[in-house]
């Protein structure tokens, strides 16, 4: 547990000492990066600056930058969890990004991690020719609802349908869906999968499901 006396003891001072301790926490302590982050270093800056509330770029600028206690503090509290707790960064910071998107994310959905996202950058080209004229979307087991929403960026005249089993998920993809203004664009809808789709049809349907089996769910990091 972090406590004040904790912080007034730390010999840590600026944003350079916290991810280089960050990163000897995590790999003393065997982190698995698999949630948008290729290493211990990447995901150290990533949990330092968004929890600092910095953009990425200002990493260069702020790299000396000296911390207050409150921040240091809320740092530290954070870095155990990451590293002794094995909470997901994009659960502590409630922020996931996929491409230059950033996206509310908590424990309610899986983290969004998906390379459609990727696609949808190019508009899904070669497989979608004529943009302007996809007016329908689906992102079935839209989580977070973050597809849906890069889908409608990229489409600009389609209207998308999220939908999810998960009520939970849904007032995850509702937060999102407001972020981005698109509540006029995105209908979110509970249904398992086609269900309560009946008489609907797209243009276009996207899809990053759960897909890990019951048995190999025993088997990943903790």
């Amino acid at each position: 547990m972090i406590t004040d006396e904790t912080v007034h003891q730390c010999r840590l001072q600026t944003i350079r000492d916290v991810i280089r301790y960050a990163m000897t926490q995590f790999k003393t302590n065997h982190i698995f990066c698999g949630h948008g982050c290729a290493d211990p270093y990447e995901e150290a800056y990533f949990l330092v600056l968004r929890t600092l509330k910095l953009d990425f770029e200002d990493l260069d600028r702020f790299w000396d930058a000296r911390l207050s206690n409150a921040e240091l503090k809320l740092l530290l509290e954070r870095i155990e969890r990451r590293a002794v707790d094995k909470i997901p960064t994009p659960y502590l910071l409630k922020e996931a990004w996929l491409t230059e998107h950033p996206f509310y994310c908590d424990e309610r959905v899986i983290i969004p991690r998906s390379f459609i996202a990727e696609l949808l950058k190019d508009e899904l080209a070669p497989w979608v020719t004529d943009v302007e004229g996809v007016s329908s979307v689906l992102d079935l087991c839209t989580g977070s609802g973050c597809l849906g929403i890069l889908a409608a960026e990229a489409f600009p005249n389609a209207h998308v349908d999220c939908v999810d089993i998960s009520k939970d998920a849904l007032d995850v993809a509702r937060i999102n869906v407001e972020h981005y203004g698109m509540a006029d664009r995105i209908e979110l809808i509970q249904s398992d999968l086609f269900n309560a789709l009946e008489g609907k049809s797209y243009d276009l349907i996207i899809s990053n499901p759960p897909y890990v089996t019951t048995a190999a769910m025993q088997s990943l990091p903790e």
